[in-house]
């Protein structure tokens, strides 16, 4: 006898732009471009991540952020909202030096109560020199090889856990 398990609601959505802060006093919303896999969760206005049916939800982070043209280091805080709230507890906080890429990386278990609750990430940073940042493939050469892939500014990994 054998027993096929569906697989559980999952996805992976990541962005290939450069996102700069526009307002430091203001935060803003972090958008995606694509959908690198996805089963049941959903992108929705390239910012929601819409999520299928009640549970908990792993989210999975990695984003490099970068700040150029400042003379010092510069803040940056990357959080998420639900439902177009802020989630308590879920804001990572940390300083970006010159020229000097940073990864922000982060794992959180967030609760789905109700079909079609979504998430999205919003961030701030203290100047319009802070951005996340894409890099594009590199084509290796004798005095940088390998060959490397176009690396995201940000990548998101959902999958239900519960």
């Amino acid at each position: 006898m054998s027993y096929h398990i569906a697989p559980n609601p999952h996805a992976t959505f990541s962005s290939s732009i450069d996102q700069t802060i526009a307002d430091p006093t203001l935060a803003q919303v972090v958008t995606f471009d694509t959908t690198i896999n996805d089963n049941g969760v959903t992108l929705v206005d390239n910012t929601k991540m819409t999520l299928p049916q009640p549970g908990n939800y792993s989210f999975s982070i990695s984003a490099v952020a970068a700040a150029t043209g400042a003379a010092s280091a510069k803040q940056v805080s990357i959080w998420f909202r639900k439902n177009g709230s802020d989630v308590a507890n879920s804001n990572t906080y940390l300083s970006v030096g010159k020229d000097v890429p940073t990864v922000i990386a982060l794992t959180l278990d967030l609760p789905c109560t109700a079909v079609g609750d979504y998430y999205e990430l919003w961030w701030s940073g203290e100047t319009t020199n802070v951005k996340l940042d894409a890099v594009p493939a590199v084509s290796g050469s004798a005095t940088f090889p390998p060959n490397q892939p176009t690396s995201p500014s940000i990548i998101v990994t959902i999958g239900q856990i519960g």
